[in-house]
């Protein structure tokens, strides 16, 4: 399913208030750019105050604390975000948004693990950190999401959704992910980070 349609079921009015004021963005950021700017605003908004350290463009295959880089992660062991160059290149596809995506995500691993607040079973720890991830880019004092932002961000998640029920690394549906970014986005602007809480 694409995700024009899952968004017209699920939130696309949402979507259209929280970014009907902003601008659409004219063209592309380097990575560099947005990671720097998104990572001075995830600490500004971060209230684990994990600051988890990041290496980017890191090449599958590099030695970690963690083990073997296999796809970008936040490694426990260190404290580090490790983001791989073949996920750089993939959130490109999408946008500059969906590599900001990328990063808050990871950095909400970081923000469940130094605070204490990790669920069970790594579905939940997987879509609690999307809706984190939503929380935090939406609450950004300097970083704004426009809705074409938005709906790069909505897309990397639903794609990076799987089906794999039986397998332990389930991560999440493409809808659930999507889903929970998006909830995530509408906490920030509304009813706080609580909403994010998986019991």
């Amino acid at each position: 399913m694409k995700l024009g349609k899952f968004l017209a079921r699920v939130s696309i009015a949402f979507v259209t208030t929280l970014a009907s004021s902003m601008p659409l963005q004219a063209s592309q950021l380097g990575p560099q750019v947005v990671l720097k700017a998104v990572y001075l605003g995830l600490r500004q908004v971060d209230t684990t105050r994990s600051n988890p350290k990041v290496r980017w463009n890191v090449p599958n295959g590099a030695a970690s604390p963690c083990g073997r880089i296999a796809g970008t992660l936040y490694c426990t062991r260190n404290n580090t975000i490790y983001i791989t160059a073949q996920h750089i290149r993939m959130a490109y596809q999408y946008g500059d948004a969906a590599l900001a995506y990328i990063l808050s995500h990871e950095y909400a691993h970081a923000a469940q693990t130094i605070g204490g607040f990790r669920p069970k079973n790594i579905t939940q720890i997987e879509l609690q950190a999307d809706c984190l991830a939503g929380f935090y880019m939406g609450a950004m004092p300097n970083v704004t999401f426009d809705r074409q932002d938005i709906e790069q961000i909505a897309e990397i998640a639903y794609q990076v959704g799987d089906y794999e029920f039986n397998n332990r690394q389930h991560h999440g549906t493409p809808n659930q992910r999507a889903k929970a970014v998006l909830l995530g986005f509408q906490a920030s602007q509304g009813n706080g980070i609580v909403a994010c809480r998986i019991q």
